[in-house]
């Protein structure tokens, strides 16, 4: 494993989002985190911030790093060989109780 990929690091923070999976499920209202290592997707459910989302990339590093508003959509692909694409999700989010959610790791995996 690459130096830049042993640690684990933030590569894209995206709320609000939208995913469509390999299976071609649609998770909408999400907030996505793209590290270094995978992809992960939170929703609100009935019992609060649940987990939609955990999935391992194919390649370390192979989104790239932007700490921008995301245009157009992103791809990812998967270590089990399908793909998730990633949109900006409708709104601002700003009434969500994911806006207050941290990052899984932080931008310069320290």
């Amino acid at each position: 494993m690459s130096t830049e990929a042993a640690v684990e690091r933030l590569m894209r923070d995206v709320h609000p989002a939208e995913l469509l999976l390999p299976d071609g499920s649609v998770v909408r209202d999400a907030r996505v985190f793209v590290t270094s290592r995978r992809l992960l997707a939170f929703r609100v459910g009935d019992g609060g911030i649940e987990k939609a989302a955990d999935l391992e990339l194919e390649q370390p590093c192979s989104v790239p790093a932007d700490r921008g508003s995301l245009r157009g959509r992103l791809e990812a692909r998967l270590a089990d060989g399908g793909t998730v694409w990633i949109n900006r999700g409708s709104g601002c989010g700003c009434g969500s109780p994911l806006r207050a959610l941290a990052g899984p790791v932080s931008w310069t995996g320290s």
